[in-house]
């Protein structure tokens, strides 16, 4: 009566939290799918009804504007200029034209000859100090030479064509002189940086950045260490705080008085600190462990960008690599934020209701399945954004919806059965994870359950997985209280009466053992003699126990009725034989 006292709440308030979750979930979900909307709508359009049948999509680089290409020039990595050419729909059969990917690669080729002296005599290597790019018109065509003191002849870079002046909207000469200008630059940075001084800075900077490196994951491994030690530790008195609990729950079936529930409701808190308190260093030691990846990631990243042989290497081996990571760093952590507040909104939540150990296990119950879908959902939508941003998937998220509904509508309609069902169960409260259920042949203790599946750990540890949508009828043995249904025989010619005053008074003696008396509630609802037949005479009884625990209680009261019997001289039931002769049988032929 006091713990219901001091547990009791309000029915507003819960529908209040309640409300605030479910407000809270949306717009969460509004913020997250907001750019992947607003990009939908530029990409989500229809195909135009006049193109080829024959047109294929552009390369992931080239970017397709009307009857126009276009793409970067790079250099060391960096992007310089977009050229342009016109539309290439069938890249299988371009007949005279070239696609615009082509003549990028032709005019980074021939930069790359200018910087690297590739192609050159050792006479010909250019200065940075008097390189000059030059603009000769040749067919009417600005065409961007190279040329420097050391160099017999100038050295042809690209040409000028009216396309690139079409897509750049200006004329081809001051286009010409703007690219002219972006050349002298970046060439004489380039020769720079390949000169012998520059080389011992750059080796001399990757060296820097590979120590430092070293000292901030030495650094960061020792905190993550020490938080591994504080992890495991809490694992250890969060085993025995549940041990605790579930012992003292066990002493404390009957109604509860106020020093007894105020104990029992300060150990309950204080074993939420204690998984709180879990949560959050596991939490640290998450994001040490991605210090420490994102740590080395910059670390090889910087390395390689130092060199400028190696700058457009890292640029496309490292730099999609670290999206990845921050991608999947920013999954898990909005993952984990999420299971913050679903952990502080069941906690809210328990503070409504009677911490039993029922209730702690239904809540743990909804909160996994619950933890469960937004894991799904979050890392879906983060892997369609990843897609994206790398072009690997050149249609919208929303189009990706509405293929994926497509989809279930078609083929996954069992999919859809299995969360539907999965809903049921825990908006019902049929099971809960712990419970010792039966469904068609299948019997064991629920060891997970979420929208999708429940997995089952059988008599024999075989682990079962079985989708919700096959679960028609359950069985559940464990719910609030439990039942042995115990049955005895005994012999045929046994005094009946002596035989119901030894059980009775076994189980009333084990009823009132210490040890036993937490564990059985009642003995009196059914008790008497249930059959009689040629084996021997059925002797049953219902005993009431704690959940689970009719297994253990009836095997205790067959040991002590084999030594009461023993005592008493009573035995069990024996299948009689009978003797026939001539058809008859003889009353003395009766054997055992």
């Amino acid at each position: 009566m006091a713990i219901a006292h001091i547990f009791k709440r309000q029915g507003w308030k819960r529908s209040n939290l309640l409300r605030q979750f479910v407000v809270y979930g949306i717009m969460i979900l509004i913020v997250l799918m907001s750019p992947a909307i607003d990009r939908s709508i530029v990409l989500g359009q229809l195909p135009s009804l006049t193109t080829p049948s024959n047109t294929q999509p552009p390369p992931i680089s080239v970017e397709r504007r009307g009857t126009l290409e276009s793409t970067w020039v790079h250099l060391d990595g960096k992007e310089l200029f977009r050229i342009a050419s016109p539309a290439v729909l069938n890249r299988s059969e371009p007949n005279n034209q070239i696609p615009v990917e082509v003549r990028a690669k032709q005019i980074e080729a021939n930069l790359a000859l200018v910087v690297d002296s590739g192609g050159l005599s050792d006479e010909d290597t250019l200065d940075p100090k008097t390189l000059q790019v030059l603009i000769e018109t040749v067919n009417e065509q600005p065409v961007l030479f190279v040329k420097d003191e050391t160099l017999a002849e100038a050295k042809v870079l690209l040409t000028v064509t009216d396309t690139d002046a079409q897509y750049a909207l200006v004329s081809k000469d001051r286009l010409a002189a703007k690219w002219k200008k972006i050349l002298e630059q970046e060439l004489r940075q380039a020769l720079e940086l390949r000169q012998p001084e520059a080389l011992r800075r750059q080796i001399s900077t990757v060296v820097k950045a590979l120590v430092v490196t070293a000292i901030l994951t030495l650094m960061l491994g020792i905190a993550w260490v020490f938080f591994g030690r504080s992890k495991q530790q809490l694992e250890r008195r969060q085993a025995a705080e549940s041990a605790l609990i579930h012992t003292q729950e066990l002493t404390t079936v009957e109604p509860l008085d106020v020093e007894s529930g105020l104990q029992l409701f300060e150990r309950l808190h204080y074993h939420f600190g204690l998984q709180e308190r879990f949560q959050i260093v596991r939490f640290v030691r998450w994001l040490l462990f991605w210090a420490i990846a994102f740590v080395w990631m910059i670390g090889i990243a910087y390395s390689l960008n130092a060199f400028p042989q190696t700058r457009h290497f890292a640029q496309k081996v490292v730099v999609i690599p670290i999206v990845i990571l921050i991608a999947w760093f920013l999954m898990g952590l909005i993952n984990r934020l999420t299971d913050f507040g679903i952990d502080r909104f069941i906690w809210r939540w328990e503070q409504e209701q009677l911490l039993t150990g029922a209730n702690l296990q239904r809540i743990a119950t909804i909160a996994n399945a619950l933890k469960g879908l937004k894991k799904v959902l979050i890392y879906t939508l983060g892997i369609f954004w990843v897609l994206q941003w790398l072009d690997l998937v050149p249609v919208s998220i929303l189009a990706l919806g509405a293929l994926f509904a497509l989809t279930v509508s078609f083929v996954a309609q069992s999919l859809l059965k299995d969360l539907v069902n999965g809903f049921l169960i825990l908006l019902e409260d049929q099971f809960r994870i712990g419970d010792y259920i039966r469904v068609a042949e299948v019997s064991g203790k629920v060891e997970n359950l979420n929208l999708r599946v429940t997995q089952i750990r059988s008599d024999a540890g075989n682990l079962i997985t079985m989708p919700n949508s096959l679960i028609a009828q359950v069985e559940n043995m464990s719910r609030i209280w439990a039942r042995a249904d115990f049955r005895i025989e005994v012999a045929y010619n046994t005094n009946v009466d002596r035989a119901l005053a030894v059980v009775r008074e076994t189980v009333d003696q084990l009823a009132q053992d210490p040890q036993w008396q937490s564990t059985i509630l009642d003995t009196h609802e059914l008790f008497g003699v249930d059959q009689i037949s040629h084996t021997g005479i059925t002797i049953r009884i219902w005993i009431k126990t704690a959940p689970l625990k009719q297994w253990r209680v009836a095997q205790e009261l067959r040991r002590r009725l084999k030594n009461a019997f023993d005592r008493h001289n009573i035995q069990i039931g024996i299948p009689l034989q009978v003797i026939l002769e001539n058809g008859y049988g003889k009353p003395d032929s009766i054997e055992n």
